[in-house]
């Protein structure tokens, strides 16, 4: 293997890191479809070599599957931050509420990696049928599901924040 692939992989690990890992202006956070086209447009554009281009979109899906999880892990936090609160009529507070929000949220995203595993698999197996365009179909699905994700989850905390103010 000659030092190309490497230099390349090496300009597919910049884009990624400025697109996804360190995430996109705050006018495009506003939904998970503007970071997802970012990323997508970045690993298909004309930049990478064609060879470097299902990689890149791989490992974008693969950092956005790592920012999913810890979005997940911070609403289970604030979830049981609610157990800490006195209840109280009207609001959201203690063990109870806690134990129910935790138990609807957990099949929430059960259903949801459901959902995102069948519709972008359906995408190579059926809908393309495997051919050349499919792999990168379904990871652009990938992209796109799981940056919404990450957006739907973290909304979620930022509008219960605005509110308390």
């Amino acid at each position: 293997m000659t030092g190309r692939p490497h230099r390349h992989a090496g300009v597919a690990g910049l884009v990624l890191a400025g697109l996804v890992l360190a995430g996109a202006p705050a006018a495009a956070r506003e939904t998970g479809a503007a970071p997802a086209a970012a990323t997508i447009r970045a690993c298909t554009g004309k930049a990478l070599p064609e060879y470097r281009k299902g990689a890149c979109l791989d490992d974008a899906a693969k950092a956005l599957r790592e920012r999913l999880a810890a979005a997940v892990e911070r609403k289970l936090a604030a979830i049981a931050a609610v157990a800490t609160r006195t209840p109280s009529p009207g609001s959201l507070a203690g063990r109870e509420d806690a134990e129910n929000w935790r138990k609807a949220f957990q099949a929430a995203q059960a259903a949801w990696e459901e959902y995102f595993r069948r519709h972008c698999d359906s995408l190579y197996d059926f809908d393309y049928h495997g051919g050349s365009a499919a792999g990168t179909l379904a990871s652009e699905c990938k992209i796109r599901l799981l940056a919404a994700r990450i957006d739907e989850i973290g909304d979620g905390a930022a509008r219960r924040d605005g509110a308390r103010r």
